[in-house]
């Protein structure tokens, strides 16, 4: 029973983290770097490019951080579920 509870707390925490990552570090993260790199006057074209790989790269990055917590809670709900 405390495998399947495990399990669970797993998935609801790899979708929790997939979202947090990959929207709002990522994505909104990637677009206020780009906004405060525009900001300084002698503007820095590293800032604005690292950004917009971030914006590129963030769904990547979140289904990765999915996957990694769902797929091991889904595994210790099905090792709790043979018993």
């Amino acid at each position: 029973m405390a495998k399947i509870i495990i399990g669970i707390v797993l998935m609801l925490a790899g979708i929790a983290l997939g979202l947090y990552v990959g929207a709002w570090v990522m994505f909104i993260g990637g677009i206020i770097q780009i906004v405060d790199a525009c900001q300084i006057h002698p503007v820095h074209a590293l800032d604005i490019g690292i950004g917009a790989l971030r914006i590129v790269g963030a769904s990547i990055v979140g289904v990765i951080c999915f996957f990694v917590c769902f797929v091991s809670g889904l595994e210790f709900v099905k090792s709790g579920l043979d018993l």
